[in-house]
C-alpha cells in the first residue's frame, strides 16, 4: 500500500469538489459491478471514493464500466488523482486505451 500527504489548501479545494459533485446524494453501489445502466463494459477499473462527514463515512464504489455516472462524479476522482501525485505510483497512464473491454447498449437492439 502507497500513502502519501496533500496540504491543507489542496484539501480544501477537494471538500469543494466534493460539494460540488452532490458526493452525498449518490447512492453508495449505484455505479458499481451491479450496474443498471444501459451502456456497459466489461474489464474496467473501479474508483473508490470516501469523505468522512460528522463521525459518518460516504463512500461510492464507482465501476468504470457504469456508462451513467455523472461526470461530476468522474470530474471528482480525476482531482482527487490529481491533488495526491497518483502518477507517483501508477505513471502516466492518461493515454491508456480500453485494451481487453468489450462495451454494449442494452437500449439498443443488436444486429
Amino acid at each position: 500500500m502507497q500513502t502519501g500527504q496533500i496540504g491543507s489548501e489542496a484539501v480544501k479545494a477537494l471538500v469543494s469538489q466534493f460539494a460540488t459533485a452532490n458526493f452525498l446524494s449518490i447512492d453508495e453501489q449505484a455505479y458499481s459491478e451491479k450496474c443498471s445502466c444501459s451502456r456497459q463494459c466489461t474489464d474496467m477499473p473501479s474508483a473508490i471514493a470516501e469523505i468522512p462527514i460528522s463521525g459518518k463515512k460516504h463512500r461510492v464504489n464507482h465501476y468504470y464500466g457504469c456508462g451513467c455516472a455523472p461526470k461530476a462524479l468522474f470530474e471528482l476522482e480525476r482531482a482527487i488523482d490529481k491533488a495526491v501525485n497518483v502518477e507517483q505510483w501508477t505513471g502516466d497512464v492518461s493515454h491508456a486505451g480500453p485494451f481487453g473491454t468489450t462495451c454494449w447498449d442494452s437500449s439498443k437492439p443488436s444486429k
